[in-house]
């Protein structure tokens, strides 16, 4: 659960900082989270853990990313 929490700060983080830059975030940060996410994704599958959530926080980073093009 606290490595969810992390997740959710990080596209949180992600959402406000394009909010506030006019639109605008940080590739390289966006990039980052979404590696990490799919990490996540990719641990969670060999642990067979839920994946719902993750899939939703990685659909959220790339419409930000895809919102900042």
């Amino acid at each position: 659960m606290e490595q969810m929490n992390k997740y959710y700060r990080m596209v949180i983080e992600l959402f406000k900082e394009s909010l506030t830059s006019v639109n605008r975030v940080n590739s390289d940060e966006s990039l980052r989270v979404l590696t990490e996410i799919e990490k996540a994704i990719t641990t969670a599958r060999i642990n067979n853990q839920p994946l719902d959530e993750l899939y939703q926080l990685k659909a959220d980073v790339e419409l930000v990313r895809a919102l900042n093009e």
